[in-house]
């Protein structure tokens, strides 16, 4: 049986990056592969810990990298996928080893960049032409198209492939409304707004999104919740009545919950909440990031904030249409064919 080391700084999160990593793990085991999940950080399973991924306290600077065991892994498995593990600027010396290992070992390397360093505000600015990885023996696999320009401007030489982030159409349809407003005190009256995300990225603007939900307050005639998905502190909610914290275990559950999904991010590297919202026959509310204009080609209607009168004039055709989009676009029941192509892709570079 081959083997596929599946490789991120931090997995078992709620994070994006997290979440897709075991999409593809899974398309992987379903290809009839082995998998091994490594990274410096499981926030929830098992894989192998590799120190020097992540560091010990938030903030601080990550240990030693351990070269011997990255050493083991690449020798040891027929493909290396690092997902986002060669893009981050948190761990660099990492990155670098196992592009260095890897090459030693002469195991092919699927690199899938998700957050390339000039797309982000740097918490550890990298001196040099270090990270992302842009070895041109390895395959470049971008999550969207302006990536992959952004990439080949700066390294005409290298293989890349576009691989839209994928979302399971099926199972986004099957979640319990009932039961999951009922677990968060909503009743059926309220007009949940769910925003997916995390307070500590400045990006996800939760103040837009506060913005938003007061002008949306003002034109309906019955209580508009806000729902952020994240319970930590944050400041810019103060004040806003009707606010629900809190993560939901299923995303059916919580696209079910809701009516309307506001993602009003600056910046994302794809906004897997709008695709997902898209699966789920919800209204979706998002932008001004830039990669959204990737999504909308696909034939997903996807609401401007300032747009409240098109929102409110929606149809249950958009909302058709939309999942149709997505289930011709996006599937994730095609993912294996994706990565059985990648597979022959890597090994004739």
């Amino acid at each position: 049986m081959s083997r596929v080391c599946v490789v991120s700084h931090r997995l078992g999160g709620f994070d994006g990056v997290s979440v897709e990593a075991v999409k593809w793990a899974d398309g992987f085991a379903a290809l009839g592969w082995d998998v091994t999940l490594a990274a410096g950080f499981f926030a929830s399973g098992s894989g192998v810990v590799v120190r020097g991924m992540w560091a010990d306290r938030p903030g601080g600077e990550p240990p030693p990298v351990d070269h011997v065991l990255i050493k083991s892994l690449c020798e040891s498995h027929d493909l290396v996928v690092l997902d986002n593990a060669g893009s981050l600027w948190s761990a660099p010396e990492a990155s670098v080893a196992w592009e260095e290992h890897a090459l030693a070992a002469g195991v092919p390397v699927i690199l899938r960049h998700h957050d390339p360093a000039w797309q982000r505000i740097q918490l550890r600015p990298v001196e040099g032409d270090v990270v992302p990885l842009h070895h041109p023996a390895h395959l470049h696999v971008l999550i969207n198209s302006l990536t992959e320009r952004e990439f080949l401007a700066r390294w005409p030489s290298l293989r890349t492939r576009v691989v839209h982030n994928r979302v399971d159409v099926a199972g986004l349809a099957s979640g319990d409304r009932a039961g999951t407003r009922d677990r968060f005190g909503l009743v059926e009256r309220d007009y949940v707004v769910v925003h997916p995300a995390r307070v500590e990225g400045t990006s996800k603007n939760v103040p837009g999104a506060v913005e938003f939900v007061r002008a949306l307050s003002a034109r309906l005639d019955r209580p508009v919740r806000y729902w952020l998905t994240d319970d930590a502190p944050c400041p810019a909610v103060e004040g806003l009545s009707g606010v629900v914290r809190g993560r939901v275990g299923s995303p059916a559950d919580l696209h079910a919950a809701a009516d309307l999904v506001l993602l009003p991010s600056t910046w994302e590297g794809w906004g897997l909440p709008v695709c997902e919202a898209a699966a789920a026959s919800r209204l979706v509310v998002a932008g001004p990031y830039p990669v959204l204009d990737e999504i909308r080609a696909l034939g997903l209607t996807v609401f401007d904030p300032s747009d409240i009168d098109g929102l409110l004039a929606a149809s249950d055709e958009v909302l058709a249409a939309n999942r149709a989009a997505v289930q011709r676009h996006l599937d994730l029941r095609d993912l294996p064919e994706v990565l059985a192509e990648l597979i022959e892709l890597s090994t004739d570079l």
